[in-house]
């Protein structure tokens, strides 16, 4: 489970290394409409693609790991393919998660879980891209202006001690998402940078999965 959330879901305490000039914050209502304004064109697209990186940053450990890859988004269903520096794929087709982890071509390893499974997991990549009204139960913070991009801080309305998402930041840069990110209870940090976004059409064959021969299987 824990594999899954670590590449859905994403915390930043907005951690730029450039200076960030906060301001008084708008009304909630009003910050949630501009996140869910850019995040609609996207759903509404027949299917969006982009450049993603992802940065694990493990605070009790002291490390940081980068992964570059892409992403691919259409009604509902989700790809992320990480070429770098391992190869590791996760694929939602509507039904199941697959996610496919290999060292090289005779040592793969599949996941498969049920949808049930992924609506427990607090997926928070894919409801921003499928729920309208995903910020419901966010309250937002603060928001902060760098280098051209809008950055909106949200902490869960009823925060505990046990929530996977402490703290969630969502970075918007002319008109388009730049940065997901959340900053989870042990305080590490997952960030997803977004880059060349475009809106099209998607094969479908990218939404769909098929075991490797020799992959050994586990399912949830």
């Amino acid at each position: 489970m824990r594999i899954l959330i670590a590449l859905f879901m994403l915390v930043s305490t907005g951690l730029s290394t450039t200076a960030v000039f906060a301001k008084p914050a708008p009304a909630p209502t009003m910050a949630a409409k501009d996140v869910d304004g850019v995040l609609s064109k996207y759903r509404q697209a027949p299917a969006i693609q982009a450049k993603v990186k992802k940065t694990v940053v493990q605070e009790t450990m002291g490390t940081e790991n980068t992964s570059t890859g892409d992403f691919y988004f259409s009604k509902g269903k989700l790809r992320l393919d990480f070429t770098s520096p391992e190869k590791t794929s996760l694929v939602y087709d509507g039904k199941f998660v697959w996610l496919e982890s290999r060292l090289d071509d005779k040592n793969i390893q599949v996941t498969k879980m049920r949808t049930n499974e992924l609506k427990r997991s607090k997926s928070v990549l894919t409801a921003l891209f499928e729920k309208k009204d995903i910020l419901r139960n966010f309250k937002m913070v603060k928001t902060a202006e760098a280098e051209g991009a809008k950055n909106y801080f949200f902490e869960p309305k009823k925060k505990k001690a046990e929530d996977e998402i402490q703290l969630l930041q969502i970075v918007l840069k002319n008109k388009e998402l730049d940065r997901i990110s959340y900053k989870d209870q042990l305080e590490n940090t997952v960030s997803f940078d977004f880059s060349q976004v475009t809106k099209g059409k998607v094969p479908a064959a990218k939404f769909s999965y098929k075991v490797p021969k020799n992959a050994q299987v586990t399912e949830i």
